[in-house]
């Protein structure tokens, strides 16, 4: 049953890092494929948008009592 709470808080603390960290989740995501690579923008704003939905998820899951407590 740990791994049920374990999950939505990893989604949490991911969601975290791309909303406050963008650059480190691009790195982590696509960043690390490529030599000298800066991320645009796009891919920036792309990266803080997903850590929203994460975080939404994260607490969605959480608090729904979609798993077994």
């Amino acid at each position: 049953m740990f791994l049920f709470t374990l999950i939505p808080i990893l989604f949490i603390i991911m969601g975290a890092i791309g909303v406050f960290f963008p650059r480190i989740s691009w790195y982590l995501s696509v960043g690390w494929q490529f030599k000298n690579a800066e991320p645009s923008t796009a891919a920036l704003v792309s990266a803080r948008i997903g850590g929203i939905f994460a975080i939404v998820a994260g607490i969605f899951i959480l608090t729904s009592g979609i798993f077994p407590k």
